[in-house]
């Protein structure tokens, strides 16, 4: 199999890689640094696809290198994901997104009580709490291709729990941390879902959000327009 990776900033380099044995994107890239270059960069801690450090674009799909098979072909690209300064070869700097949960405050404030969580708030959660950060719907989504008040679909995923979560004694924060994020600038186009590897549905948590600013009379919704799935 003929493997090229985008050694940024660079060039791309081609290997010529048995890949018999190879499960994964990850072990393929790792077969690579030790048996071929040792100065491959990339990441990858867990290899179960909850550390969220190996995506990669693989032939211009975004991916977890550890969560996918290797593809059955002849030649494949292999290359860092976008949206992210590349420090090298396929490893991007994620400091931007922790520094933006940071800057909004997007955390749980716990109450002083001990409150109950009930299946059904549990199940409306849980896909915010599954986030682990990968950064691949933000790599994917247009509006964050140009400079934008669009606080991308990384952070209103993660933002999105704390909205309904009853044990955050401080819902009035977080809704206004919401509101920053402009959820309302959201185009729907889906990207983020279509590409997020842990089937998260970020774009149902930013419509979700953008009807709890309304009945808080924080967002006001356009009437008419073209968003078919508004009604």
């Amino acid at each position: 199999m003929k493997v090229y990776i985008n050694r940024y900033p660079s060039r791309v380099q081609e290997f010529e890689v048995n890949a018999e044995g190879c499960v994964s994107l990850l072990d393929l890239l790792y077969r690579i640094r030790e048996e071929m270059d040792p100065s491959l960069a990339f990441r990858s801690m867990c290899r179960a696809g909850i550390c969220g450090t190996c995506a990669v674009k693989l032939n211009g799909k975004p991916v977890l290198a550890c969560s996918i098979k290797v593809p059955q072909e002849e030649s494949i690209l292999i290359e860092p994901i976008g949206g992210y300064r590349v420090i090298k070869d396929l490893v991007v700097e994620h400091e931007d997104i922790y520094q933006k949960l940071r800057d909004f405050k997007i955390w749980l404030r716990p109450s002083d009580e001990n409150s109950p969580i009930s299946e059904a708030v549990n199940l409306k959660t849980w896909g915010s709490w599954e986030c682990i950060l990968c950064g691949i719907c933000d790599s994917v989504c247009p509006l964050l291709q140009a400079p934008s008040d669009f606080g991308g679909p990384v952070l209103l995923t993660r933002a999105h729990k704390h909205a309904v979560d009853p044990r955050n004694k401080d819902s009035q924060s977080i809704l206004g941390s919401i509101q920053s994020l402009k959820p309302d600038l959201c185009t729907h186009c889906m990207n983020c879902s279509y590409s997020c590897p842990k089937r998260l549905m970020p774009e149902s948590l930013i419509r979700e959000e953008e009807g709890i600013l309304s009945e808080k009379g924080l967002l006001q919704r356009p009437l008419g327009g073209f968003d078919f799935l508004s009604f």
